[in-house]
C-alpha cells in the first residue's frame, strides 16, 4: 500500500514509455500520421547506416578519452586531498566538487565562451604568448591525424582520433567527472586502515610499491563503481554536444549516438527509427555492463 503511489509514478514515467517505445521500434511514424508496422526494418537501417557508424564511432572516442581521465585525475586529487592535517582542505574539496554540482548546460556554455574562434579566452590566451589563435570550434580533423599531417601521412578514419572540436568536450566532460572520482576515491582512501602502510614500512616498501600493492587494490571497488558509472554516463552524453554545436560540430564530428538519435526523431521526425536506435544503444550498454561484471569484478578487492 505504501509503494503504490511510488510503483504507480515509475509505472506511467517509465515502464508505460520504455514498453511503448520498444513497441514503435518496429514502426515507421513521423508523429503525423498512424504509425505502420515495418518489422526489423529501422534496426536494420541502422546497422547499414554509415550516419550510425560514425557516430558509434564518435562516441567511442569521447568515452575513451573520458574515462581514463576522469579516473586518474580522480584518484590523483583524492590523493592529495587525504591528509587532514593540510590547511584548506575542506575548501579544496568543495572546489574540486563545484563541477559536479554545476548544471551541464551551464558548464558547456562556460567552455563555449573559453574555446571561442573569435573572442575566447584560450586564444586571447595564445595570441598574448605569441601564438597562432586555433580553430577551436570548427576544426574538423582528428587529433592524431594532425600530429601525423607533419610527417604527410593519412591516417584511416578509424585511428585519425577525435576532433579538435570534440576534444574541447572531452575535456568539459573530464572537467564534470574529476570532482566525482575524487570524493569517491577519497572515501575509499580514509576506510584503508594505516596498518597496512606501517607493516610495509616494516618490510621496506618504497612509497611507489605502498601505492601499487596496497592503495590499488584496496581502491578497486570504488574504481570499478566509477568504471561502471562513467561508461555508462559517457555513452550518453548529450547535453554539451547540444549546446557547444548545435549542428553536430565540424562535419558532424561531434555527432554522438545520443545527438544522432536526437536529430532523427525531433529534427527529421524518423520516430520509430529513433527508438530503434535508442534500444540499440541500451543493448550496447547492457552487453558493455555485463562484461565488466562478469570479467572486471574478478579483479576487485573487497575486503
Amino acid at each position: 500500500m505504501f509503494i503504490t503511489p511510488t510503483g504507480l509514478i515509475i509505472t506511467v514515467f517509465v515502464f508505460f514509455p520504455l514498453v511503448y517505445a520498444f513497441i514503435m521500434s518496429f514502426h515507421s511514424w513521423n508523429m503525423s500520421s498512424a504509425p505502420m508496422y515495418v518489422g526489423l526494418k529501422n534496426y536494420i537501417m541502422a546497422l547499414e547506416s554509415v550516419s550510425f557508424w560514425n557516430s558509434m564511432l564518435y562516441t567511442v572516442y569521447y568515452v575513451l578519452g573520458v574515462l581514463p581521465f576522469s579516473l586518474i585525475f580522480g584518484l590523483f586529487f583524492a590523493l592529495l586531498l587525504k591528509d587532514n592535517d593540510m590547511r584548506g582542505t575542506s575548501i579544496y574539496r568543495m572546489i574540486y566538487f563545484m563541477p559536479v554540482v554545476t548544471s551541464p548546460i551551464a558548464a558547456a556554455m562556460g567552455f563555449n565562451w573559453i574555446f571561442e574562434n573569435q573572442m575566447g579566452i584560450a586564444n586571447h590566451l595564445i595570441e598574448k604568448l605569441g601564438g597562432q589563435p586555433v580553430s577551436w570550434l570548427s576544426t574538423p580533423t582528428g587529433i592524431l591525424q594532425m600530429l601525423f599531417n607533419h610527417f604527410n601521412v593519412v591516417l584511416p578514419k578509424i585511428l585519425q582520433g577525435p576532433s579538435l572540436t570534440m576534444c574541447v568536450i572531452i575535456l568539459l566532460g573530464i572537467w564534470q567527472n574529476v570532482g566525482y572520482a575524487t570524493v569517491v576515491y577519497l572515501a575509499g582512501l580514509q576506510s584503508i586502515s594505516d596498518t597496512y602502510y606501517e607493516a610495509a614500512s616494516l618490510d621496506g616498501a618504497t612509497n611507489w610499491k605502498k601505492f601499487w600493492h596496497i592503495t590499488l587494490p584496496l581502491l578497486s571497488p570504488s574504481t570499478f563503481f566509477l568504471l561502471i558509472m562513467f561508461t555508462i554516463a559517457s555513452f550518453q552524453v548529450f547535453g554539451p554536444i547540444q549546446i557547444m554545436t548545435p549542428a553536430g560540430g565540424p562535419l558532424n564530428t561531434t555527432s554522438v549516438i545520443v545527438f544522432y538519435l536526437y536529430r532523427q526523431a525531433f529534427s527529421y521526425y524518423n520516430m520509430g527509427y529513433a527508438m530503434a536506435i535508442a534500444f540499440l544503444l541500451m543493448g550496447l550498454i547492457l552487453a558493455i555492463t555485463v562484461f565488466q561484471f562478469r570479467f572486471l569484478e574478478r579483479r576487485v578487492n573487497y575486503e
